[in-house]
């Protein structure tokens, strides 16, 4: 929220924060489906410089696909062996040079073909090197034709296709390679692999083959993964013969062949064939440049989290006021949000988020509400569910993060109980065609009985108050559209009837509780946070309460089995006080003190509890304690200033938690505004690569 006056009252209790025991009860061993490696990939096909979408197709083709390095611009004809080589799918080198500056902006190589590369002549050689030294460190590889037929005498006119490729490799291999540092590339048929190792010195280093069939080429991946340092196999992504692609096949046959040992990717499809309807009217991109679900799915076959983190930026603003507004106008000042009432929000085509998208992250924030209620979360055009992603009390004002599915629309709709301001503040999307899948809210726990009060299945229903102490074992996978396989699942955490101040850690079920905690409770309390939890080998999650509580659990999503997101045991980064059992991972960010008024903490991340340094997003949760006065916390990007928009909402000497998924900067750190003066504890729970 912005400086404004904040007049809603709150339970006070003492902060407990996350100060757990270390020992547990046996629980099953933790899920090792391992997220997919990072790999490179290569696309086939790149933009020709002189379409006007160029730079826009290039730009989605990197940024939604993932894509490292493009061919140059494909046509729709022969391959061309011949020494003139006239009609071929193959561009001019002055092409190739624009595309190699488009590609490099959007952050691109590009394999270049030239022929005068491999020419007889010194002297045409040595010009074609000349030309392409200014950009070098842009280009991936040189481009030589490929499928060539080591059995072409059988069915081709001569030339014979292996000679001619055996002749060209020679000149490269042992000229232009070692003038340049750039090594020659062609991708196999895949039946000519072991022909390829024999005949073409330095292909132990690159070997590239296709096989859309059948294992897709795993088997000829396993019985070359130990001789050659880099395998690069064919993935499509076109639209062609009997193949039509869709981006859960492709994801699926990255992850397949990544197992069998692929250390790269050629990915048949990037931008729609030149000239021709052969492969279909789109691939990653369609034809205006707008990335499709299949360059999320690319991107995630990489290894590489498709989720875009955003803003933060604010949605809708019912409030009038000085400072309050939304991003761009739109559901701005419309005014507290009637009792019983469902707002439909338009999340798409604004602030970043796409038209194909499949789901967001919010932060919703409820102040000054008449009488206590709750808030529900879902896609609009069906009944509101059973489940709550927010609760709160009259005259409150309390925050949680939201992953919300959207309808084909671009909205989500917002069910308020009871008469509220409400305020949307959007983080970060999941496009169409990544791993992410959001489900209709569901609930999975419901330990209390009465009228009302159940879950979707009936399982964990009515269980009872949860002791304090105790450690419950829930099944997630195979219930409410969660498979039993899936890697992390996404949480709606609430509990009510609280006895005494205390705490929830929900965590992967195999180890000792973690010193960190989802959510913060005072006697008499109900509080709500988000959770994304890795699941356990039998689909489960862990739940510890150092105090008597009942507890209620909706899902809200999840992340299949191999995906690229990381989830890891939740893991302190920041804890600003001192004392007994108060302490972060690795001792940095330890009793810093209080932050002060108006000011920005950077928070080091990458390093640290296993975050690596290409990770793109981090999961954490934000914890305020002790706070002299009503104010609001923000993370947000330290490369970027600070935005309108909140993470965490608090009151004085209050204790509040909520989820946010932060992005990480240039320097691998989130930087942390508080508006008052506070103390801040920060765990990390999962990353987005």
């Amino acid at each position: 929220m912005n400086k404004n006056n904040l007049t809603a009252t709150l339970v006070l209790f003492a902060s407990v924060v996350g100060f757990a025991p270390t020992a547990v009860s046996p629980v099953e061993a933790a899920a090792t489906v391992p997220p997919v490696p990072p790999v490179e990939s290569w696309a086939w096909c790149g933009v020709h410089p002189d379409d006007p979408i160029a730079v826009v197709t290039a730009t989605a083709m990197a940024e939604a696909g993932g894509i490292d390095a493009t061919f140059g611009p494909c046509y729709d004809g022969p391959i061309g062996y011949s020494a003139a080589e006239p009609g071929t799918r193959y561009d001019l080198p002055a092409v190739y040079r624009r595309l190699v500056d488009i590609n490099a902006a959007a952050g691109m190589k590009t394999i270049v073909y030239d022929k005068d590369l491999w020419s007889t002549n010194l002297a045409t050689r040595t010009a074609a090197i000349d030309y392409w030294m200014p950009v070098i460190s842009h280009i991936a590889a040189w481009d030589m034709g490929d499928e060539f037929n080591p059995n072409s005498g059988a069915q081709d006119t001569p030339p014979f296709q292996w000679n001619i490729l055996r002749a060209r490799w020679a000149i490269m291999n042992n000229d232009v390679l070692v003038r340049t540092g750039v090594r020659p590339f062609t991708n196999h048929f895949y039946f000519a692999t072991d022909k390829a190792l024999a005949d073409l010195p330095g292909t132990d280093q690159l070997l590239s083959f296709t096989k859309y069939d059948g294992d897709l080429g795993a088997s000829i991946a396993r019985r070359h993964d130990a001789a050659v340092k880099k395998l690069m196999c064919g993935v499509n992504a076109y639209d062609h013969g009997s193949f039509r692609p869709t981006a859960k096949k492709i994801r699926d046959d990255m992850a397949a062949l990544v197992l069998a040992g692929c250390d790269q990717f050629l990915v048949f499809g990037g931008q729609m064939v030149y000239k021709s309807t052969s492969f279909g009217d789109f691939s990653l991109v369609d034809k205006f440049g707008v990335a499709t679900d299949r360059a999320a799915a690319a991107k995630e076959g990489s290894g590489q989290s498709s989720y875009t983190p955003v803003g933060p930026a604010r949605l809708l603003e019912s409030r009038v006021g000085p400072g309050l507004s939304t991003i761009d106008g739109q559901f701005n000042g419309g005014g507290t949000r009637p009792e019983r009432s469902v707002t439909e929000l338009q999340v798409t085509d604004r602030a970043g988020v796409p038209v194909r998208t499949g789901a967001v992250v919010l932060n919703i924030t409820v102040t000054n509400p008449v009488k206590p209620g709750f808030i529900t979360v879902y896609p609009c055009g069906d009944a509101p569910p059973n489940a709550a992603q927010l609760n709160y009390t009259a005259q409150a004002t309390v925050s949680t993060a939201v992953v919300a599915k959207l309808t084909a629309r671009g909205t989500v709709c917002i069910y308020t109980l009871s008469e509220t301001d409400l305020i949307v503040d959007v983080n970060g999307f999941f496009p169409d065609g990544g791993t992410f899948e959001a489900t209709q809210p569901s609930r999975v726990l419901e330990t209390r009985v009465g009228d009302g009060l159940a879950t979707a299945d009936g399982q964990f229903n009515g269980i009872g108050v949860r002791t304090g102490g105790s450690v419950l074992q829930l099944p997630v996978g195979g219930r409410s559209g969660v498979p039993a396989d899936a890697s992390a699942a996404v949480l709606t955490v609430t509990v009510t009837n609280t006895a005494a101040p205390g705490f929830v850690t929900v965590f992967p079920c195999g180890g000792a509780i973690p010193t960190a905690a989802t959510l913060n409770y005072a006697a008499g309390a109900t509080v709500t946070n988000a959770a994304i939890v890795r699941t356990a080998a039998g689909g489960t999650v862990c739940l510890y309460t150092s105090a008597q509580v009942d507890m209620v659990v909706d899902v809200n999503g999840f992340h299949p089995a191999a995906a690229s997101f990381v989830a890891i045991d939740p893991s302190r980064l920041m804890e600003t006080r001192t004392g007994v059992g108060l302490s972060t991972i690795d001792g940095l960010q330890y009793g810093i003190g209080a932050r002060p008024i108006d000011s920005i903490t950077t928070l080091p991340v990458v390093g640290r509890a296993g975050i690596p340094a290409s990770v793109g997003s981090v999961v954490l949760n934000v914890t305020v304690t002790e706070p002299k006065r009503a104010g609001f916390v923000v993370a947000f990007n330290c490369d970027d200033g600070r935005p309108n928009a909140a993470s965490v909402n608090y009151l004085a000497g209050s204790t509040v938690s909520n989820m946010v998924v932060a992005e990480i900067s240039a320097t691998g750190t989130v930087c942390i505004y508080t508006m008052t003066g506070t103390q801040l504890v920060i765990d990390v729970t999962s990353y987005h690569p």
